[in-house]
C-alpha cells in the first residue's frame, strides 16, 4: 500500500468509485459527481495549502482516498476505500500513514474526523489509527438532504 498524489487521469475512477451504495451511504460525495468535477478538484489541490488528498494505491490498483482540510489549526480528516479493495486493512494502513504525513508536514493542534453512527467499519479504522472517541462533538448533520447521526473522533499530536 502506498499513498500517492492524485492525477487528472484518476478522475473518472474516483467519480465511478463514489457511485458505490456504501460510499453513498456513508460519505458526503454526491451521487452525481462527474469526472470533470473531480479533475477540477485534483487540479486545484496544489494551490490550496489548507487541504491535502492522496490516492490509496495497492499493487498498482487505485483503492481509495485520504484527505484533510485545515481550519484554524484543526485538521479535518476523511477517507474512503472503494468496494473492490475493502477487507484488506488498507483503510487503517492508509489513515495511519496519512496521519504521520500530516504531522510531519503540518503542525495541527488537533486532528478530527466524524463518521455516520452506523458505519462500524470506519469507526474501527479511526480507532485502530489512533483516533479517540469525542462524544462531546457527536451531532446530527444534514448530508445530501438527510439527517445523519454522526460520531466524532479526535487525535491530539
Amino acid at each position: 500500500m502506498r499513498l500517492r498524489e492524485w492525477t487528472e487521469a484518476d478522475a473518472a475512477w474516483y467519480a465511478e468509485a463514489t457511485r458505490d451504495p456504501e460510499v453513498q451511504r456513508f460519505t458526503t460525495d454526491p451521487p452525481t459527481i462527474t469526472a470533470d468535477q473531480v479533475a477540477a478538484a485534483i487540479a486545484a489541490l496544489p494551490s490550496n495549502p489548507s487541504a491535502a488528498s492522496f490516492c490509496i494505491e495497492d499493487g498498482g490498483e487505485r483503492c481509495g482516498n485520504v484527505a484533510v482540510d485545515f481550519t484554524d489549526g484543526i485538521g479535518h480528516v476523511s477517507y474512503l476505500v472503494a468496494a473492490p479493495a475493502r477487507g484488506r486493512g488498507l483503510a487503517t494502513k492508509a489513515l495511519t500513514e496519512f496521519v504521520a504525513w500530516i504531522l510531519t508536514h503540518h503542525a495541527p493542534a488537533e486532528l478530527r474526523l466524524w463518521t455516520h453512527r452506523d458505519n462500524t467499519g470506519s469507526r474501527k479504522v479511526a480507532e485502530r489509527a489512533g483516533f479517540v472517541r469525542d462524544p462531546a462533538r457527536d451531532e446530527d448533520r444534514e448530508v445530501k438532504g438527510e439527517i445523519w447521526p454522526t460520531v466524532a473522533y479526535h487525535l491530539v499530536p
